[in-house]
């Protein structure tokens, strides 16, 4: 009873847009020339050897979060102009598709399934087995987040955070869930994490909350950082970037807030840290790895609570949500280069140029250990070496 009881209890400012009476500020930045430039890149010592194993090009994609994604044996990534195209393990062409419109955010799929959003606010679902489109869902939004499938059902969330099923067969409206927010919010994508039976998604607002996605509704909700200040922009605790499960944990980012991590049998947060991120975290088996908004890359210890090393060598270099692969920590940057930093100290061990245009989503892991990175002018490289 007292679990039931717990369980109900880009960075530049470039404009504020009202979507359903809600408005936002955005993190996509255009990494324009003007403004703060970078310093120079931080030595490499006891250097990894990074290689890409193939790079392909796409259609570009200025200032969206085209995220690729694993589906069974194939990579699957979109274009800017709004092709869908699957890659072999060596990076051959085992279908492409167009959905006939820009697509807004990357892939969502469960190995049978593909989906995508397109600019026009329609939801497209594909056969992973040959790209055919399964159906379209004219749905009336904008997103910037990838689509989530699972368990039957393909699942969007808005800009202005809505969330909306449709069934994985037909395309069929399941359910909605919209929760109260606050007036001002980051235009940042906050993907959707699905696991053990519950759809996790992170709120402005500082809150992180699990839905059944069969129902469309809340099971419980948690509190990373509740908002303080004065004025709405003061107020900004919007979790940013998706929330990391690992040993029935879950753990969290809240912009201008702090890192927290919660043990998710009794609710309670087992590790705080103050920081202000605005890309999110990732974690190691002793800490959280996360970059400020100033890009110094910072771990914390999960079991003190205290800072384990920072590296604050890369100022204004715009990095990308760190991604923990083996004993190295990867984040992207707007140069369109990948840096590998050693997760036991922050040393920087290796570096790749990727693209001369910028990374703003997160390297993703694949299956054999490899690494896929997406820019914005449409290079899809993967990488190997990372370990």
């Amino acid at each position: 009873m007292a679990r039931r009881k717990w369980l109900q209890s880009g960075w530049s400012i470039l404009a504020c847009s009202v979507l359903a009476g809600c408005s936002s500020i955005s993190l996509l930045n255009p990494f324009a020339s003007s403004g703060p430039q970078p310093g120079p890149l931080p030595s490499v010592v006891e250097p990894v050897t990074l290689a890409p194993a193939f790079s392909v090009t796409l259609t570009a994609a200025p200032n969206r979060y085209l995220t690729p994604a694993v589906a069974g044996e194939v990579l699957i990534a979109a274009g800017g102009e709004g092709e869908v195209v699957a890659f072999g393990r060596q990076g051959e062409t085992v279908w492409r598709t167009s959905v006939g419109a820009p697509i807004a955010a990357g892939i969502g799929s469960d190995g049978r399934l593909a989906a995508v959003v397109t600019d026009r606010g329609e939801v497209v679902a594909l056969n992973v087995s040959d790209g055919s489109v399964r159906w379209r869902r004219p749905a009336g939004l904008f997103t910037l987040t990838p689509p989530v499938v699972l368990d039957g059902l393909v699942i969007v969330r808005a800009i202005d955070h809505r969330l909306l099923a449709f069934a994985a067969l037909d395309g069929e409206p399941r359910w909605r869930y919209d929760r109260p927010l606050p007036p001002l919010s980051l235009r940042q994508s906050a993907p959707l994490v699905a696991s053990g039976g519950a759809l996790f998604v992170g709120y402005p607002g500082g809150a992180v909350a699990a839905i059944d996605p069969q129902r469309g509704q809340p099971i419980f909700e948690l509190t990373v950082a509740p908002p303080k200040g004065t004025t709405e922009i003061e107020r900004l605790t919007d979790i940013v970037g998706p929330v990391v499960l690992a040993r029935n944990e879950l753990c969290a980012a809240a912009y201008q807030g702090r890192v927290a991590c919660f043990d998710l049998q009794n609710g309670q947060m087992v590790m705080s840290y103050p920081i202000s991120s605005k890309v999110g975290i990732d974690r190691t088996l002793r800490s959280v790895v996360t970059v400020d908004e100033n890009d110094r890359v910072v771990a914390i210890d999960l079991f003190s609570s205290a800072l384990g090393w920072e590296n604050g060598a890369f100022g204004y270099r715009q990095l990308t949500r760190p991604v923990v692969v083996g004993s190295l920590i990867l984040v992207g940057d707007r140069d369109g280069m990948v840096h590998a930093l050693d997760g036991s100290d922050g040393r920087v061990r290796g570096r790749l140029s990727v693209a001369s245009a910028p990374i703003v989503v997160p390297p993703l892991v694949l299956p054999d250990g490899r690494v896929a990175v997406q820019s914005q002018n449409g290079t899809l490289m993967v990488v190997e070496g990372v370990r």
